[in-house]
Order: structure tokens, then sequence, then C-alpha cells
């Protein structure tokens, strides 16, 4: 997000006042026939002695374009990415190993707002990619995912191979997803510390990055699509991982 960072929507506002309150500094809410929901939401703010404005939809359309702001838009400051170090150093009283996403050049902020969502809801304990020729935690992002950007650590990282490899040192096992994976997702075991690598829209894992992968592992489809969306293929994989760690840890989170 840039110096003027504004997210938008009733539910990533009402995320960002519940994960990160610190990060709003002021919210503008469109006036007049204010919903319940809104009329919540300015409350909460004012619980945290945050300013709110009431204005124009004109005025909201100005600050974050023509968009969905359901008549609520705040102002934060830039988004806080995490160290990687911070997502490798997983608390031993944790339940669970720790299950990271590293994304290989995902470019489009609806995907890595996708799959933001996935991997909170999934059960990951943070998501990490590079800092060039990949897209950055924006408005949209943030709105796609559906305010889980208030509470997954997200890092960036200046070469995402060495961040792989510090992953490998630090006892996780990289998974990569291609579709000439030789495994099918079903048979590979990912209920020990894992990252799950998924690559950009089109071109997939980069050679470099695949090679860096202990094992490539495919989704199995009966069309003849070629490869699936990088947010569907990121979801699919979270989920097995999430649903054989039920299994053989009895759904504890953590």
């Amino acid at each position: 997000m840039g110096r003027d960072a504004y997210i938008y929507g009733r539910h990533p506002v009402e995320e960002a006042l519940r994960g990160r309150p610190h990060d709003v500094q002021r919210i503008f809410i469109a006036g007049g026939g204010q919903s319940t929901r809104l009329a919540d939401l300015e409350q909460a703010a004012k619980e945290h002695n945050i300013p709110v404005v009431v204005v124009g939809k004109r005025k909201l359309d100005g600050l974050v374009g023509a968009v969905p702001h359901q008549g609520v838009v705040a102002a934060v400051v830039p988004f806080a990415y995490a160290e990687l170090d911070a997502l490798l150093e997983h608390s031993p009283e944790a339940k669970q190993p720790p299950l990271l996403v590293a994304l290989d050049h995902v470019q489009d902020p609806h995907n890595l707002g996708a799959l933001v969502r996935s991997a909170f809801a999934l059960g990951a304990h943070g998501l990490f990619f590079p800092k060039d020729r990949a897209v950055e935690v924006n408005a949209t992002v943030v709105k796609t995912a559906a305010g889980a950007t208030s509470h997954l650590p997200i890092a960036r990282v200046t070469n995402l191979r060495r961040a792989l490899e510090d992953a490998k040192r630090a006892g996780l096992w990289v998974m990569g997803t291609a579709a000439e994976g030789q495994e099918v997702i079903y048979d590979v075991d990912l209920t020990g510390p894992t990252v799950v690598v998924v690559g950009s829209e089109g071109k997939g894992l980069r050679r470099t990055i695949a090679e860096c992968c202990d094992r490539l592992v495919r989704i199995p489809m009966s069309g003849d699509l070629g490869s699936l969306n990088a947010s569907v293929a990121g979801a699919i994989l979270l989920y097995e991982a999430a649903r054989q760690r039920a299994v053989v840890l009895g759904g504890q989170s953590g």
C-alpha cells in the first residue's frame, strides 16, 4: 500500500478493527440510511478512539474509485509485512507443525487475496512471496481476502529460492504444485512441517523454484484444461493439508 493507503468494504474494515486497530487512522462512512452493521462498525471505531467521518458517496468514490466499498472506507498505515524469520520460528507450544504458503510471482491481486483468505481459513501459519514482479498487499487484496490480511502473517522476501532454502534448513519440507508433478496430492503426507509453493498465473513455477522443491505434486483433473487458476490450486492443496491434519492430529488448530 502507498503512503495514502485505504481499505474498503464492511468486512475488511471490521477485521482491521478487530485484528490491527492500531493501523487504522480514520474511517469514512457514507451518510444517510446507515445499516445496523455500519452503526456497529462506527461504535467499534469509537471504542478504539479512531475518528469516524460521515461523507457522501462521491467522496468515497474519490478515495478508492468505482469499487464495491459498501459505504465504508478506512485510511490505514502502509501494510506491515512480517519477517520471514518470524514465520519460520514456529512456537514449540503450537498444536500443529508449521504450514506455510509461498507464491512464485503471483501478480493478480484477486488471486493473492483469495490465497490469503484460503490460507487463513484452512489453518496455514503464514504466507510469503518475492518483492519483485509480484503484487503487493493493496486494497483489492484486502477486500478479496475478506479481512484475512489482518490476521495471517505475510512476508515479502528478496529472493524466493533463498527463502525456500532457509525454510528447508529450519526443518520444513517444500512441496511445489506443478502439472508435471510425479505424485498426486492425496498420496503425499502434508501433516509435517510444510511449505506449499504455488506458481504464477499462466507460467506456473519457474524452473529454479521447481528444482528447489523437495517434491512436486499435482492435482488430478479429469478435463484437458492443463492447469488450474493459482488461487484454486493453492486452495485445493491447503484443503488437503487441513483434511490430513484433522485426521492425524484430531482437528487441533494453532
